[in-house]
């Protein structure tokens, strides 16, 4: 089976020499249409926040089009996946969702539409990704990851040292002011319209970082050492320790080489020691690493004191995400409240006031511990096959896959895809990290 089927494994991947990336169809317009996608997912909060404030809300499905354009083109040329198990169980799901919550919820249309738009649309492009990107066009989005490290940086250490109430801090619509944390200072939400877009943004560069160290000459060294610094950078400034949570899970995909690939492991410490290196620079010759350090100390300390010491905190988190259901149960009905009903978005739309948006949650708010469940089943479904393919790259050789699984994985598996970054990070990046993948060698 292809990609596009299942989530499987190209075959014959023996050594280490990549070989032509040529493909028998051209889907060049389409790779151009995902581009499109990639950088309005970037850039879509800057256009909330700062160039096109009064079209917020609308702004908020900007790449609906582009993903539909997507559809109809893969459709037209035959490789739309209609076929993959794991969308037909989706679309089987929404749709006795969209069915539970008109006859017995009787929510407003259009927020079972956004429901049904946020646990559908944008999952097929893993797929189709996976078809259509040849393993040069994953280290081209790489490439640009690590380029646009510097000048995400950039915005993200003037938000850490302006004011909350600055323009570079406004939230989405112009108005009001990112979150704060301690010390006074805002959590620095880069482009994006919240902070978990630079947490995400981060997870995928370090994912080429370490490939990058691991694997030599796949990009230049001057672009390497650029991200690095600027990623390490921006650990310090952001203002969130979920910027380092999260790419330290990227970083313990390092594991999964050290148990299947002894060789392949000991080259990692080139990268940590690239870091290390990079890291003891910033911290003696920059002042502001200096002061990004000092109040990162100080935001672990002030959360220790009501979360625990830093790896409680992290367990304790995910383990509220998994609990949470079973706690929200108590408070639904069999059926919930609706499809869409527990997203801001959704419940705007129905004339409400806003909703929960918390990951696991909202399924169980919205369509009730049984039916809400089979969502969560099947997210745990894609997690755990998506796991098992990029273990099977490692095997044989190609070794992208898994740190890209490091940042896309937790992002499928947890975040709540009502918050449209979430969504297409969640989307986007299942796409790259299946179309890693797709990497041959020769057997020279």
């Amino acid at each position: 089976m292809s990609t596009t089927e299942t989530i499987s494994l190209p075959k014959n991947l023996p050594n280490r020499k990549v070989v032509s990336q040529a493909v028998a169809t051209n889907y060049a317009f389409i790779k151009k249409l995902i581009w499109a996608y990639f950088l309005l997912l970037l850039f879509e909060g800057a256009l909330r926040k700062w160039f096109l404030p009064g079209l917020s809300q609308g702004l908020l499905i900007i790449r609906d089009p582009i993903v539909v354009w997507i559809y109809y083109l893969c459709y037209a040329q035959g490789i739309f996946p209609f076929n993959n198990k794991y969308l037909e169980r989706c679309f089987q799901w929404v749709a006795l969702a969209v069915v539970l919550s008109f006859l017995i919820n009787r929510a407003h249309p259009l927020t079972i539409a956004y429901g049904a738009r946020t646990n559908l649309l944008h999952f097929p492009l893993i797929f189709i990704m996976a078809r259509v990107l040849t393993f040069k066009d994953v280290l081209n989005f790489g490439k640009t990851f690590l380029l646009l490290a510097l000048p995400m940086t950039w915005i993200v250490a003037q938000q850490f040292q302006a004011d909350r109430f600055d323009t570079i801090n406004t939230a989405a619509g112009g108005t009001g002011h990112q979150i704060m944390t301690s010390g006074d200072k805002v959590r620095a939400s880069g482009t994006f319209s919240f902070v978990s877009g630079i947490v995400f943004y981060y997870c995928f560069t370090v994912s080429y970082i370490i490939y990058g160290f691991l694997v030599k000459d796949t990009f230049p060294k001057w672009l390497l050492y650029l991200g690095t610094s600027a990623t390490l950078l921006a650990m310090v400034t952001a203002g969130s320790r979920a910027v380092i949570a999260e790419c330290l899970q990227v970083l313990a995909c390092i594991g999964f080489l050290a148990y299947f690939k002894p060789s392949e492991f000991g080259k990692i410490a080139g990268s940590i020691f690239g870091f290390s290196t990079l890291g003891l620079i910033l911290y003696s010759q920059v002042d502001l690493f200096q002061e990004g350090l000092d109040f990162l100390s100080l935001r672990f300390e002030e959360a220790a004191n009501v979360e625990g010491n830093p790896i409680e905190a992290y367990f304790t988190r995910y383990k509220d995400i998994i609990v949470a259901p079973y706690y929200f149960n108590m408070w639904t009905g069999f059926f919930g409240n609706g499809l869409g009903s527990a997203t801001r978005a959704g419940s705007a739309l129905g004339g409400g006031m806003g909703g929960a948006e918390i990951s696991w949650s909202r399924q169980v708010i919205e369509n009730g511990l049984l039916i809400g469940g089979l969502y969560i089943l099947w997210r745990l479904w894609v997690f755990k096959d998506l796991m098992v393919a990029c273990i099977s790259g490692v095997k044989r050789g190609s070794y992208l896959a898994i740190f890209l699984f490091g940042a896309a994985a937790p992002i499928l598996l947890f975040s709540p895809f009502g918050q449209p970054t979430n969504l297409g990070f969640a989307a986007f990046g299942g796409g790259l990290c299946l179309a890693a993948l797709n990497e041959r060698f020769s057997s020279s």
